[in-house]
Protein backbone atom coordinates (compact mmCIF):
# COMPACT_ATOMS: atom_id res chain seq x y z
CA UNK A 1 0.00 0.00 0.00
CA UNK A 2 2.92 2.65 0.71
CA UNK A 3 3.98 2.11 -2.89
CA UNK A 4 0.81 2.74 -4.30
CA UNK A 5 1.02 5.75 -1.86
CA UNK A 6 4.37 7.00 -3.43
CA UNK A 7 3.38 6.19 -6.70
CA UNK A 8 0.46 8.55 -6.49
CA UNK A 9 2.89 11.44 -4.60
CA UNK A 10 4.96 11.44 -7.42
CA UNK A 11 2.35 11.45 -10.35
CA UNK A 12 0.98 14.82 -8.54
CA UNK A 13 2.30 18.19 -9.44
CA UNK A 14 2.83 19.91 -6.34
CA UNK A 15 1.42 23.83 -6.35
CA UNK A 16 4.28 26.36 -6.51
CA UNK A 17 5.91 29.37 -7.70
CA UNK A 18 5.76 29.26 -11.93
CA UNK A 19 9.28 28.98 -13.35
CA UNK A 20 11.05 31.99 -14.29
CA UNK A 21 11.86 33.13 -17.45
CA UNK A 22 15.66 34.12 -18.78
CA UNK A 23 14.40 37.76 -18.58
CA UNK A 24 12.66 37.64 -15.38
CA UNK A 25 15.97 35.61 -13.66
CA UNK A 26 18.01 38.55 -14.90
CA UNK A 27 15.86 41.48 -14.35
CA UNK A 28 15.41 39.59 -10.18
CA UNK A 29 19.34 39.15 -10.49
CA UNK A 30 19.45 43.34 -11.04
CA UNK A 31 17.68 43.75 -8.71
CA UNK A 32 19.17 41.35 -5.74
CA UNK A 33 22.68 43.13 -6.63
CA UNK A 34 21.31 46.30 -6.22
CA UNK A 35 19.91 45.60 -2.95
CA UNK A 36 23.18 43.76 -2.16
CA UNK A 37 24.65 46.89 -2.89
CA UNK A 38 22.60 49.40 -1.01
CA UNK A 39 22.86 46.98 1.92
CA UNK A 40 26.82 47.30 1.97
CA UNK A 41 27.09 50.68 1.98
CA UNK A 42 24.71 51.24 4.18
CA UNK A 43 25.64 53.03 7.53
CA UNK A 44 23.28 53.15 10.61
CA UNK A 45 21.38 56.61 11.61
CA UNK A 46 21.34 57.15 15.59
CA UNK A 47 18.81 59.79 16.43
CA UNK A 48 18.88 60.72 20.12
CA UNK A 49 15.85 61.80 21.77
CA UNK A 50 15.59 63.37 25.46
CA UNK A 51 12.79 65.77 26.90
CA UNK A 52 10.38 65.75 23.54
CA UNK A 53 13.33 66.66 21.53
CA UNK A 54 14.63 64.73 18.72
CA UNK A 55 18.62 65.29 17.68
CA UNK A 56 20.66 63.41 14.81
CA UNK A 57 24.13 62.23 16.00
CA UNK A 58 25.61 62.55 12.63
CA UNK A 59 24.54 66.05 12.07
CA UNK A 60 26.32 66.49 15.67
CA UNK A 61 29.28 65.09 14.33
CA UNK A 62 29.01 67.14 11.41
CA UNK A 63 29.36 70.19 13.36
CA UNK A 64 31.82 69.69 15.98
CA UNK A 65 33.92 69.31 12.75
CA UNK A 66 33.26 72.07 11.46
CA UNK A 67 33.21 74.23 14.67
CA UNK A 68 36.87 72.52 15.03
CA UNK A 69 37.80 73.46 11.04
CA UNK A 70 37.07 77.53 11.70
CA UNK A 71 39.64 77.06 14.37
CA UNK A 72 42.30 74.65 12.92
CA UNK A 73 41.57 75.01 9.31
CA UNK A 74 44.74 72.98 7.92
CA UNK A 75 44.10 69.84 10.78
CA UNK A 76 43.05 66.83 9.45
CA UNK A 77 40.73 64.89 11.34
CA UNK A 78 41.42 61.54 12.24
CA UNK A 79 39.53 60.44 15.24
CA UNK A 80 36.56 62.27 16.86
CA UNK A 81 35.06 61.39 19.91
CA UNK A 82 31.57 62.90 21.06
CA UNK A 83 30.38 63.19 24.41
CA UNK A 84 26.67 64.04 24.39
CA UNK A 85 25.29 65.75 27.51
CA UNK A 86 21.37 66.54 26.53
CA UNK A 87 20.34 67.75 29.91
CA UNK A 88 22.79 70.58 28.75
CA UNK A 89 22.05 70.47 25.30
CA UNK A 90 25.39 70.56 24.87
CA UNK A 91 28.38 67.78 22.87
CA UNK A 92 32.20 68.11 24.09
CA UNK A 93 34.28 66.86 21.40
CA UNK A 94 37.74 65.62 21.48
CA UNK A 95 39.71 65.95 17.79
CA UNK A 96 42.34 63.67 17.27
CA UNK A 97 43.19 62.94 21.24
CA UNK A 98 44.45 66.71 21.57
CA UNK A 99 41.68 69.47 20.63
CA UNK A 100 38.46 69.62 22.46
CA UNK A 101 35.53 72.25 22.28
CA UNK A 102 31.44 71.75 22.76
CA UNK A 103 28.90 73.03 20.35
CA UNK A 104 24.95 73.46 21.73
CA UNK A 105 22.45 71.57 19.87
Amino acid sequence: MSEKKNEELQGKKRPGRKAMTPAEKEAAAKVRAAEKEKASQMRPEFIMQFQGADTNLDTLAEAAMAKFHEQKKRTRVTSLKLYIKPEERKAYYVVNEKYTGDIIF
